[in-house]
C-alpha cells in the first residue's frame, strides 16, 4: 500500500525547521507499504495540484498533520483528496482538541501521540475497518524510539537557504556550504503551564527521554551522512538540567562535533555549567521564550519563573560562548497596553547585540487554560483558526482594540529591523570577524524578510539594495578593523528610531 504523510503550510508563513513527525510515523509503519513524505513549506501546491499529485502517484491513504496556525490548509487539502475517492488521516494537537470538526474533513483522526496508534490505523484500514477516532491510552514510552532511515532521506529540503541560493551553490560546486537543518527528538512533555502553550495539554506534564545511547546512534549516523546542523526539537531541552548535562557529555566523548540549535528556557540558562557544556558540545544557537520585558504580563500568561532584569546578562553568557539567541516575545498579553512595542525596545536595544528577535501577537489555542479563559469572557473569535490571518488579532485585548494590538506587533518587528537597528547593533560588535558579521547581517535580514513569508530572489535583492548603506558602513573598515579585546558595551543606548511602513513585516 502507497502511504503519503503532508505536512501543509499557510500559504504565508515560512517555516525554517522541518517538521519530524512524518519521519517518526514512516519508521514505525510495518513492512510491506510505501511511505513518501512531502513538507508543503517545501514543494508548494494548492490543494488541487497535491490532489493531482496523489491521484498521479496512485497513493492510497493521506495523512496530514494538524496545526491550528495550519489547519486551515490541512482542511482544505484534505478535502480536495477526499474529492477524487483518496481517504485521509489527521493528527497533532489542534485535531486532539477539536476531532469533530476535524471529521468533516477526514476518514479517521488521532488522538493523542500517534506512536502507538498509526500501526493500528493502518492494520484496520487495509482490513477496512477504519474507525473515526484513535486515542492512545497512555503517553508511548521513548526508550523504544524507532531508528529513523535518515539515509533514505533528501536533505536538500531542509535548507536554511532560500531555494535560489542553494540551487546556486549546487551549481558552483559548493553545495557543501548549503546548510540544511536535520530534525532530531530527545524528549517530550513540560511540567511548565503557561497559558498560552499546547506542549503540556498535549505532550502532558511528565517528561520522558531517550536513552542517551539511543540519541547518540542517530547523530553518529547524521554525522556519516554530512549534516552540517542538527535541531533538537524538544520543546526544553534542557528542562532536567542533570539528563541535558549527561546527555551532552556523551555527544563531546562520541566526538559528534555536529553543530546544533535548540529551544530552553530562560530559567534554565542560569546554570553556568550548562553554559558550558552547551558550547563544548558544539550548541550555536538557542531559542528563548522570553515573552514579556514586562513583570505584569509574564504573571498573567503563568510565566513568572522568567525574570527580565536577567534577560540581557542571560544573552551577553551566551554571547561569550559564541551562542546566538532568537528571542520570542508575545503582544497582547492582559499585561500589556499601547506603547507596549516601544516599551519592549526601549529594553531591548540595551541588550548585547548578535540576538534575533521575534514578534508574535498573543493566539488562543485550543486545549490552553487561556483559550478557555477568553472563551468565557466572551473575549474570543469563535472558530478563528479557520480564517486564518498571521497579523490579525483573534480575540478582544484586554486594554487595547485589536486593530492596536496589530499595530503594536508591526510597530515592535519594524524598530527591530529597520536599516538603522541592524547597522547599529553590528556596529556593536566589535570583537566579531568579518565573516561573522557578514553572517549576522544576512540572518538578520532573513526573519526580517522570510520570518512571515517565503522571499524570491528579487525580493532578497531588494531588501539588500533598500539596506546598501547599512550594509555598507556596516563593512566598511571603521567598522571591522578594532582588534581590542574589551567586551561588547552592555550600556549603549541607540535612539528609538520610527519604523516606516516599508520596513514593517507584510507591508
Amino acid at each position: 500500500m502507497r502511504v503519503l504523510f503532508y505536512v501543509p503550510d499557510n500559504r504565508i508563513t515560512h517555516s525554517y525547521m522541518p517538521t519530524l513527525w512524518p519521519y517518526v510515523l514512516k519508521s514505525l509503519t510495518p513492512p510491506g507499504h510505501t511511505v513518501t513524505t512531502l513538507d508543503g513549506n517545501v514543494v508548494r501546491m494548492d490543494p488541487a495540484e497535491l490532489a493531482e499529485y496523489v491521484s498521479r502517484e496512485k497513493f492510497d491513504l493521506v495523512g496530514i498533520g494538524g496545526m491550528t496556525r495550519t489547519i486551515h490548509r490541512s482542511y482544505a487539502v484534505a478535502d480536495s483528496v477526499r474529492a477524487i475517492g483518496v481517504p485521509v488521516v489527521m493528527g497533532g494537537p489542534h485535531v486532539t482538541e477539536e476531532p469533530e470538526e476535524a471529521l468533516e474533513h477526514a476518514d479517521g483522526v488521532a488522538c493523542g501521540e500517534a506512536d502507538d496508534l498509526w500501526p493500528q490505523m493502518l492494520k484496520d484500514f487495509e482490513a477496512g475497518h477504519l474507525q473515526p477516532v484513535y486515542r492512545s491510552c497512555e503517553k508511548p514510552s521513548l526508550e523504544n524510539y524507532p531508528r529513523i532511515p535518515w539515509e533514505q532521506t533528501d536533505f536538500r529540503q531542509f535548507s536554511v537557504l532560500p531555494g535560489w541560493a542553494s540551487r546556486t551553490l549546487r551549481a558552483l560546486g559548493w553545495g557543501r556550504f548549503d546548510v540544511s537543518i536535520s530534525p532530531v527528538e530527545t524528549g517530550r512533555g513540560c511540567p511548565y503551564r503557561c497559558d498560552f502553550c499546547t506542549v503540556s495539554p498535549f505532550f502532558g506534564e511528565k517528561i520522558r527521554f531517550r536513552t542517551n545511547e539511543n540519541v547518540i546512534d542517530e547523530l553518529k549516523l547524521l554525522k556519516r551522512l554530512g549534516r552540517t546542523l542538527v535541531f533538537f526539537v524538544d520543546d526544553n531541552f534542557a528542562i532536567n538540567p542533570r539528563r541535558a548535562k549527561s546527555l551532552m557529555r556523551s555527544m563531546i566523548e562520541a566526538d559528534i562535533r555536529i553543530p546544533w540549535v535548540a529551544q530552553i528556557s530562560m530559567n534554565l540558562l542560569r546554570d553556568q555549567e550548562l553554559l558550558d557544556l552547551m558550547k563544548q558540545s558544539k550548541c550555536i544557537c538557542v531559542f528563548i521564550g522570553l515573552e514579556s520585558v514586562l513583570p505584569e504580563s509574564l504573571k498573567e500568561v503563568s510565566k513568572t519563573f522568567n525574570k527580565p532584569e536577567e534577560y540581557g546578562e542571560i544573552i551577553g553568557q551566551l554571547q561569550r560562548r559564541g551562542i546566538c539567541c532568537v528571542t520570542a516575545f508575545i503582544v497582547g498579553i492582559d499585561g500589556d497596553r499601547p506603547g507596549v512595542a516601544r516599551k519592549t525596545w526601549e529594553v531591548v536595544q540595551n541588550w548585547p547585540p548578535g540576538f534575533f528577535p521575534v514578534f508574535s501577537q498573543l493566539t488562543p489555542l485550543p486545549g490552553t487554560p487561556l483559550y478557555k479563559s477568553l472563551r468565557d469572557q466572551g473575549r474570543l473569535e469563535e472558530r478563528h483558526w479557520l480564517n486564518y490571518r498571521p497579523y490579525g488579532a483573534a480575540f478582544t485585548p484586554k486594554h487595547m482594540a485589536p486593530a492596536q494590538l496589530e499595530s503594536e506587533v508591526r510597530t515592535a518587528w519594524g524598530l527591530a529591523y529597520s536599516a538603522e537597528g541592524i547597522y547599529r547593533r553590528v556596529s556593536r560588535m566589535t570583537e566579531m570577524r568579518f565573516v561573522s558579521k557578514l553572517i549576522y547581517v544576512f540572518a538578520t535580514l532573513a526573519f526580517r524578510g522570510i520570518y512571515f513569508r517565503q522571499m524570491t530572489a528579487r525580493a532578497w535583492l531588494k531588501l539588500i539594495w533598500q539596506n546598501r548603506s547599512s550594509v555598507r558602513e556596516v563593512f566598511s573598515l571603521r567598522s571591522f578593523t578594532h582588534h581590542g579585546t574589551a567586551p561588547v558595551s552592555e550600556n549603549y543606548s541607540p535612539p528609538v528610531q520610527s519604523a516606516s511602513p516599508s520596513e514593517m513585516p507584510g507591508s
